[in-house]
């Protein structure tokens, strides 16, 4: 007799509904889940990893509610966190409102139990454009849940939008990264719990391309894909609508890729963790993949002359981010980032750790903001006011 799971979900990922019920996104959305009832009736959840919608507006939002009614007879319950496309550039409490309007979810982050397995889902808590930033506070209380009744052999099961650097596939540097900003905290959580199994969406990368599973470190981490399109391992758009079937049993969890479009398995990306789950224990103070942080920026000092040369030293930053100066109060945007009274350099080398040298200043007298301009409008936690004055002689 074939023992049956004790436990089956659904994880699906970037839906990016528009306010188009005929459009291929919500199409997609609409299959997925006609396919998940076809397939997997008896499942206990659907999980959805963010990016639920594609540009956050409470239309986009009515269309994936919309969706749902229509198909959720027979299905069980859908779970949703949300991704920087729901949130992006957006005042958070405006957008929450709407999520819990329309997901019946109230919270950023939360757990819940299922069969005795606990489900965690986090959330950015500030409406960056394509990052996420979790609060030491979530952190904590991330590495509290997963305290709870933890047992070796049982997983926990975590969902956030963004991904870990250098983990999943399309997380890599080389494919201009945006995850989470405090992805070294959340590494050295992971760390400490390390049967977690963690899904991630964001990069659309199919299932089956190169470290669609990730277990070198951490935790057992996985890429979701997306339900709306795809991307390729040679960083090209795909059409496609992929998503995952987890079994759990008392021994393993088994993970398969499911193709949407197709009614089909996506027969290179079936993978399973044995349990209890071995993950090679790393030296995370020396591990060169655990180098971005909480971001962070300080100056030498607040008081200068309109010459003198300005430095700002700094952590977390991403890539070639640029730091600039601007009037006390200025707040830059994607499309208008430079005011006439501002100077920027470009940080350009890999490490996100630095110090940047403001020379040749002429600054007139006044009250400025040395400003990271790695999330635009976002830049309440990197800004730093300092004043250029004239001392007395």
């Amino acid at each position: 007799m074939v023992k049956k799971p004790s436990l089956k979900f659904v994880v699906l990922t970037d839906t990016h509904i528009k306010a188009n019920l005929e459009g291929t996104e919500a199409q997609n959305f609409d299959r997925a889940l006609k396919d998940i009832l076809a397939t997997s009736p008896d499942c206990h959840g659907i999980m959805h990893v963010g990016d639920i919608t594609d540009n956050g507006e409470r239309a986009e939002f009515e269309i994936v509610e919309q969706i749902w009614k229509a198909n959720m007879e027979g299905l069980p319950p859908i779970h949703f966190t949300y991704g920087n496309h729901d949130v992006r550039w957006k005042d958070l409490d405006r957008q929450m409102s709407l999520f819990k309007d329309h997901t019946g979810i109230h919270h950023a982050y939360y757990d819940l139990w299922l069969e005795g397995y606990h489900f965690i889902f986090l959330g950015t808590e500030i409406g960056l454009k394509d990052c996420a930033y979790l609060s030491e506070t979530q952190l904590k209380w991330l590495d509290q849940k997963l305290s709870e009744h933890e047992l070796a052999e049982k997983p926990a099961f975590i969902f956030v939008h963004e991904p870990l650097l250098n983990t999943v596939a399309g997380s890599q540097n080389e494919f201009g990264w945006n995850g989470i900003r405090q992805d070294a905290e959340l590494k050295t959580i992971l760390a400490k719990h390390p049967q977690s199994i963690v899904f991630t969406g964001h990069t659309h990368w199919e299932l089956g391309a190169k470290e669609t599973m990730y277990n070198k470190k951490y935790a057992t981490l996985f890429n979701a894909a997306s339900v709306a399109y795809l991307w390729t391992d040679d960083d090209v758009l795909k059409e496609g609508s992929q998503g995952f079937f987890v079994e759990v049993y008392e021994d393993r969890v088994i993970v398969k890729g499911r193709d949407f479009s197709s009614k089909s398995w996506v027969t290179d990306a079936e993978y399973t963790v044995q349990l209890p789950v071995t993950i090679p224990v790393v030296d995370l103070t020396v591990d060169p993949d655990c180098t971005l942080r909480n971001p962070a920026m300080n100056m030498n000092k607040s008081h200068f002359q309109p010459n003198e040369q300005i430095e700002v030293t700094y952590v977390g930053s991403l890539r070639e981010d640029a730091f600039g100066i601007y009037r006390r109060g200025a707040k830059p945007s994607e499309t208008e980032p430079i005011s006439p009274m501002v100077h920027v350099q470009t940080k350009t080398f890999g490490q996100p750790d630095g110090k940047l040298i403001f020379s040749d200043l002429d600054l007139p007298v006044g009250s400025y903001d040395m400003i990271y301009l790695g999330e635009t409008l976002n830049t309440e936690l990197t800004r730093l006011p300092f004043d250029v004055v004239v001392e007395a002689k």
